[in-house]
């Protein structure tokens, strides 16, 4: 199965203007989606109507390198639909606002963008209209793109989130985060309907990265309400946070570091991540850095690297050893060729199709990725 994470952070979903970042929170966002494009195999950016990411990442790094990112699959965009709001009060004529207005009415509505604002060509038109690109460009650029878009089903997910965290108020499941059930949800003041808000929103996150698969980088345990939804979401925290401690044990610094440090940028990224030792690297970090912690990968790391995997202790592994101390080769033509007892043909041809025999009769272990990543940052000084 493919990893896919969830990247939220270029700006906000929710983003009605432009934000105003520092050149410092510029270069951590870059950094982190460095590091992403490094251990997982593809990125889902969300977007709002006014498509900051898209515009942050051409002035960043060059309408070619989003192009390439693009082309290659490395990242794809959702325009962000579900909305979720609440009431602030009704504004008065001399500027101030009755915030009693709000009582009686829910304390959460959910919509979603229009019609209109969900049009993917018209989103990356947007994003594009900050440079003055030759109309071809933008023509070709666009086509790209357009492929790569994912809209989700915004009313849907914003009114069933805003259900849930409703009827969650009302049987005092919120009351450990804050919002305990003493008055009727119509009755909520402004600061409290802020906290359901915010509630809200995450379980909106959480339902889109369950229906989608994707993995996050925000842990949501302690939301209790969010639950059901964890269940399909992957920790890319953890993958990120263990591939640090690989990289520590190997005296290197982690690929954030490497960004904002060691002055590697996204060209390192097309030398990399297509190599077959990225490839290998992605898929066992993703296995077994998601719910392990660090000292755990660690000593599975150090593992592959001595020939000790796992892989070896279990019956497919016991049975593969002994194939080839008679060459294996012959061992599995025999085992394809004729009939053999419970079965082990055709379970010796499944096992031909999973990575961890492939890669290690080809010799392959993660710290070969990691040497990539030594000899990359040793040509950059």
């Amino acid at each position: 199965m493919k990893s896919r994470v969830f990247n939220n952070k270029i700006g906000s979903p929710n983003d009605f203007s432009y934000p105003k970042l520092t050149e410092s929170e510029n270069k951590q966002i870059l950094a982190s989606l460095f590091e992403q494009l490094l251990i997982f195999d593809s990125i889902t950016i969300t977007t709002s109507r006014i498509n900051f990411p898209l515009a942050f990442l051409i002035n960043q790094i060059g309408i070619n390198s989003v192009e390439r990112l693009i082309e290659s699959g490395y990242i794809k965009f959702m325009i962000w639909s579900p909305v979720l709001m609440h009431g602030t009060g009704t504004q008065l004529d001399n500027g101030t606002i009755d915030e009693s207005s709000i009582y009686g009415q829910p304390p959460i509505a959910a919509g979603s963008l229009t019609k209109n604002d969900l049009d993917p060509e018209k989103n990356i038109d947007i994003g594009l209209s900050h440079f003055n690109f030759h109309k071809d460009r933008k023509r070709i650029f666009k086509k790209k793109a357009l492929k790569n878009y994912l809209i989700p089903n915004g009313m849907d997910f914003s009114t069933d989130s805003a259900k849930i965290v409703i009827d969650a108020y009302k049987a005092n499941n919120l009351s450990e985060l804050g919002l305990p059930f003493e008055k009727e949800p119509e009755q909520l003041n402004i600061e409290e309907r802020k906290l359901m808000l915010h509630l809200s929103h995450k379980v909106l996150e959480t339902a889109v990265l369950s229906q989608y698969n994707y993995k996050s980088y925000e842990n949501y345990e302690h939301i209790k309400i969010c639950e059901q939804n964890l269940k399909n979401i992957g920790k890319a925290y953890n993958v990120a946070n263990n591939t640090s401690e690989i990289l520590r044990l190997e005296n290197l610094p982690n690929l954030k570091g490497l960004y904002l440090e060691e002055n590697l940028d996204f060209n390192s990224i097309f030398k990399l991540r297509h190599l077959s030792n990225a490839k290998y690297y992605r898929k066992w970090i993703n296995n077994v850095g998601e719910n392990s912690n660090s000292q755990e990968v660690t000593k599975e790391y150090l593992n592959q690297l001595k020939g000790n995997n796992k892989f070896f202790d279990s019956s497919e592994g016991k049975f593969l050893k002994n194939l080839t101390m008679f060459g294996i080769g012959a061992a599995l033509g025999n085992a394809i060729s004729e009939p053999i007892a419970g079965g082990i043909a055709s379970y010796t041809l499944g096992l031909l199709d999973t990575y961890v025999l492939d890669n290690i009769l080809k010799g392959k272990n993660p710290s070969m990725f990691i040497e990539d990543i030594r000899m990359e940052k040793n040509n950059y000084r």
